[in-house]
């Protein structure tokens, strides 16, 4: 394997128990195999039986390495359908926008043009499949972002431009978390307006710390049911969020 690639279980300081060595050997493999491109996003891997055979490791092994790669979010496994690969790589994360290439869509004349009511119509059409996908998607590497994200917002009680620029940051790790391209593309358009639209300061500026703990519990919340897998909560906890932008939104705030 690469040696700039780190294997997920490197720094896991919460392991339930103790991994054999010969367990361990297998999911590395399998894991470089997949960062290859052996093994891609959304394909299966081998039958037990197939990779018993082939690695000469009894099903036992073959289920704890197996074990091994689901509980880091490498693969989902269901029963019938065998083990289905969940990883990507990362891609780089970057603040500077647009991510859209200029010549295709100028998002600044967006941003100019669209109106706070017009982005809440947006957001309370994406959002809600974002969360449900992100619940569906999320490997244990992006949750722990996705706290880390939050985490943050806990600290902030009176700022209203750091709680806005973590919020937009905590609801674009989300939209990473559904591994949809796309998807994430068109919540990058969202983001970009709902930081850089002329009103969108000044919105920023009006929250008040009674506001801001508001949306720091709802934030809270949400994670919490993505964290447990939970998708009805999780969408509902978002819809409420929205309905308290709607509502900022008609009072100027």
């Amino acid at each position: 394997m690469d040696g700039l690639v780190q294997l997920p279980w490197d720094n896991d300081t919460d392991i339930e128990r103790p991994v054999a060595a010969k367990t361990r050997k297998l999911a590395d493999k399998l894991f470089a195999e997949i960062i290859n491109g052996v093994y891609r996003y959304g394909t299966r891997l081998p039958p037990e039986r197939q990779l018993s055979e082939s690695h000469g490791l009894s099903r036992s092994t073959i289920r704890e390495a197996l074990g091994h790669l689901e509980r880091h979010g490498i693969i989902k496994r269901r029963a019938g359908s065998g083990s289905v690969v969940c990883y990507r790589p990362d891609e780089p994360a970057s603040d500077n926008a647009p991510v859209v290439h200029p010549n295709m869509l100028n998002l600044s004349e967006i941003g100019e043009t669209t109106s706070p009511l017009e982005l809440g119509v947006v957001r309370s059409i994406v959002e809600p499949e974002i969360a449900r996908l992100a619940v569906l998607n999320m490997t244990s590497r992006d949750i722990q972002r996705l706290n880390a994200i939050q985490q943050e917002i806990d600290r902030v009680s009176v700022d209203g431009e750091r709680f806005s620029a973590l919020d937009d940051e905590l609801r674009m790790q989300i939209a990473r978390g559904t591994h949809n391209p796309l998807l994430i593309t068109i919540y990058e358009m969202v983001n970009y307006v709902s930081k850089n639209a002329d009103w969108a300061a000044q919105r920023r500026n009006a929250l008040t710390p009674d506001r801001i703990s508001e949306y720091r519990l709802q934030n809270r919340s949400l994670c919490e049911a993505i964290g447990r897998r939970d998708i009805e909560a999780a969408v509902e906890y978002l819809k409420i969020s929205l309905a308290d932008f709607h509502q900022d939104l008609m009072r100027g705030a």
